[in-house]
């Protein structure tokens, strides 16, 4: 059973790094909570109570949903790591919940997460697209290079924003790189950010930005080896994006393809001629269709 103190620190964000462990035996379940620092508010804890915590930490499945429901409520959730190595539970499956300021370790044995925590990646990772993108409004950290990671391993599967990478969610199977779609659609409005943030949006000549990329990627498929590019990267407005050395550049070029395309028609309008004379072009379709051509 949790001690009482460790959850109310942990319920008033009372920590930096925590390690929840939870294991099974012989059908029941039983909760730890370990807080590696030292308190900081020293007994000052918020209003917590809406809830009975004392009646609460009794209910181990109740409390976990709870612990877990508060803590993405109250941080800023920028990446989470799915069966990582803990040198204190060697022997659990271990999942990291990252935030800006430290991490929150689940370490599970005997038991699935998704019997502990219903929707457990679907939640956590959308506080993961919340908090990025929050995170991207309020630091310039990120601006200036990104380089996009994908998982190269069943064993190595992760997808957070560090200081110049971000590591898309990315399933490595037989034949080829699966990315959930709605990862795709994040990564593709991950990139738009980065691209706004660097002032590409109406002065941009995307028809000359997609043609470098379509011939990046023309180069890349007529070469044998990657060592023999003239570059591996691409920019635009002082952004930088940089490649892998095989196959998996065609994955990051794709993105970005896309990512700009979705620019191009959200910024249609090139110049201040184009955005006046779309209006009466406009207008004339709608008379030519309301007197059916005549």
């Amino acid at each position: 059973m949790i001690e009482i103190q460790n959850l109310r620190r942990f319920l008033s964000n009372d920590f930096d790094n925590a390690i929840l462990s939870i294991k099974q035996k012989n059908g029941e379940i039983t909760t730890h909570l370990t807080l590696r620092e030292k308190s900081k508010l020293d007994g000052n804890y918020i209003d917590i109570y809406n809830e009975d915590v004392k009646s609460l930490r009794k209910k181990n499945l109740e409390l976990c949903n709870y612990m877990l429901e508060n803590f993405l409520n109250n941080h800023i959730i920028i990446g989470v790591k799915y069966f990582t190595y803990n040198q204190y539970h060697l022997d659990k499956n271990c999942f990291d919940i990252i935030t800006t300021n430290g991490t929150f370790t689940i370490a599970i044995k005997d038991i699935d997460i998704k019997d502990i925590f219903p929707d457990f990646v679907k939640k956590v990772e959308f506080a993961k697209r919340e908090g990025i993108i929050k995170q991207l409004k309020i630091s310039d950290t990120y601006r200036k290079y990104i380089f996009l990671t994908l998982s190269s391993s069943k064993q190595d599967i992760s997808t957070f924003l560090g200081y110049s990478t971000y590591h898309i969610l990315s399933i490595p199977t037989k034949d080829e790189i699966k990315i959930p779609d709605y990862e795709r659609k994040f990564t593709i409005r991950l990139i738009q950010e980065f691209l706004k943030m660097n002032n590409v949006t109406e002065n941009c000549c995307y028809t000359s930005e997609l043609m470098k990329l379509e011939n990046f990627i023309d180069e890349i498929k007529e070469k044998r080896g990657f060592y023999s590019l003239a570059s591996r990267e691409y920019s635009i407005n002082n952004l930088r994006f940089e490649f892998y050395k095989d196959e998996k550049a065609l994955i990051q070029l794709k993105l970005i393809i896309e990512a700009i395309k979705g620019l191009e028609q959200e910024f249609k309008y090139h110049n201040f001629s184009d955005a006046i004379a779309a209006p009466d072009r406009q207008l004339v379709m709608e008379k030519f269709n309301r007197y059916g051509g005549r």
